[in-house]
């Protein structure tokens, strides 16, 4: 099939027709992405300051998530010199666009 198009649609059709078909033997799941989602729970409260906070900043609330945590991950890790620089700058711009 050369139509790109039709293929696509083809290749839609038969996912949709076997949707709720369990996988077959072997097949095995994999995530392009490597990412995972974790969840947590926090207070109504501080989920509307984050909001809140994500607006302002114009960025999802779950990217403001995601860079708390992985910034708090990266202070805990071995730095070098130049790292520490980086991530100081990069809280210092992020102080910047808060008091703005």
């Amino acid at each position: 099939m050369s139509d790109p198009k039709k293929l696509v649609e083809q290749i839609a059709a038969e996912a949709d027709a076997t949707a709720n078909q369990p996988m077959p033997p072997g097949a095995v799941f994999t995530r392009p992405n490597k990412s995972v989602t974790v969840a947590t729970r926090i207070s109504p409260e501080d989920l509307a300051e984050i909001e809140r906070l994500a607006a302002r900043l114009d960025v999802p609330p779950a990217s403001l998530i995601r860079g708390w945590i992985l910034s708090s991950l990266n202070a805990q890790r071995e730095e070098t010199v130049q790292s520490t620089i980086e991530r100081i700058s990069a809280d210092v711009q992020r102080l910047r666009e808060l008091v703005a």
